[in-house]
């Protein structure tokens, strides 16, 4: 016994001298969920830009920027070097790359104790940064998802986000981006409590979109302009962790909207359409923007030109299992870009067909598949004012 606790002394105070010379006796993990630094996209065109770092430290920390040997980097910064606890809106700011090769820098978190860092690598000319993918279909028009459109307009660009939660990998959103306009004309999302229930907060990670990269809007600082940055998939609406959240930050997902409009009767439209969505089993959601009559245009953080909505609409199909008033039922929503003195209201609703003849879109093209053309086509020409549910 006596040697056993010699053996646990002499072992106590071993490791006690290798944590007062090297502040820990083994390396920590860079995949600590409390303690890793990360940028949104590692590979960059060479144009000069900005993207966010997000930080994750219990306490006191700093941030530095060494090349990929260790020298100094005289061609990026960061907004801020040091802080205290969380912080996702750490801009990196980066100079274009003149040269032909590419080059890499690594930004390094240190809490005092140990060091952690990850890399971006910026191209060289001619080079072109492999988009990343989300784990989606292949081909979203042959998705069988609720909430899409049918993706039948050329000029559009269509995309999938999605993100890893407890091992699982779940649809985030999709979107139908016009690049002339600079923003999604509309975003598509399934709505429930598993996206809802949860304490992500606001991550204000707002970066480009890493699928289109600089033909993103570019959302850092907001728009030149009065406009706030809209969300068109709520930020309270992906609530269950921290990646579904961010990603509700992306450009793409953004438009430039009066604030009196955004905080006001938008504001009482997302928060209606989050309560029908808690009290069923999944609520399909699109939200969009009319431009085609707009001329108004905003710029966003890298000069672009972004053009302002002249209307917003929300449409949504409800499932609810056990409700007495139907399995299904379908309502949509259409606000002009304007100041509203009260809240969302009967005169605001209609029927989905109606607002498919406002916008030319074919809402939840792949309804028809799941209920029959019949109950489909009901369902789409239902007035929501006459329906309870909704009020």
């Amino acid at each position: 016994m006596r040697k056993f606790i010699s053996n646990i002394g002499f072992t106590a105070v071993v490791m006690t001298i290798c944590a007062l010379i090297s502040g820990s006796c083994t390396q920590p993990s860079s995949q600590s969920s409390d303690f890793e630094v990360s940028v949104k996209s590692t590979s960059v065109a060479p144009v000069k830009g900005q993207q966010f770092v997000s930080v994750k430290c219990a306490g006191d920390w700093t941030l530095t920027l060494v090349s990929s040997d260790d020298k100094d980097v005289d061609w990026a910064d960061l907004s801020v070097k040091s802080g205290v606890g969380n912080k996702s809106n750490v801009i990196l700011t980066y100079d274009g790359n003149d040269d032909q090769t590419s080059r890499t820098l690594k930004i390094v978190l240190d809490n005092g104790v140990k060091a952690i860092s990850c890399t971006m690598t910026q191209l060289g000319l001619g080079e072109e940064p492999e988009p990343e993918e989300p784990d989606a279909p292949s081909n979203l028009e042959k998705a069988q998802w609720l909430e899409l459109p049918a993706m039948t307009n050329s000029n559009l660009g269509y995309y999938s986000h999605s993100f890893k939660m407890n091992g699982n990998t779940y649809r985030n959103y999709s979107f139908g981006w016009s690049q002339k306009d600079r923003v999604a004309l509309w975003v598509a999302y399934p709505l429930s409590k598993l996206y809802t229930n949860g304490s992500a907060g606001r991550t204000n990670a707002w970066a480009l979109d890493p699928l289109l990269g600089n033909d993103s809007a570019a959302p850092f600082g907001g728009y030149c302009g009065s406009y706030a940055r809209g969300h068109q998939l709520p930020s309270a609406d992906r609530q269950c962790c921290y990646d579904a959240n961010a990603q509700t930050f992306y450009g793409t997902n953004m438009t430039p909207q009066l604030n009196a409009h955004n905080e006001g009767i938008w504001s009482s439209l997302e928060n209606k359409v989050r309560t029908i969505a808690n009290s069923s089993d999944t609520t399909y959601v699109v939200t969009g923007v009319i431009v085609s009559a707009s001329s108004e245009k905003e710029k966003d953080s890298y000069g672009n030109s972004v053009t302002v909505p002249d209307a917003y609409f929300k449409v949504l199909l409800r499932y609810s299992k056990s409700s007495t008033l139907g399995q299904w039922n379908a309502a949509a929503f259409y606000l002009e870009h304007k100041a509203y003195s009260g809240n969302v209201s009967k005169e605001h609703s209609m029927s989905v067909d109606e607002l498919e003849a406002l916008t030319g879109f074919d809402f939840f093209a792949n309804l028809p598949a799941k209920v029959g053309e019949s109950t489909a086509a009901k369902l789409e020409a239902t007035d929501p004012a006459s329906v309870a549910l909704w009020w």
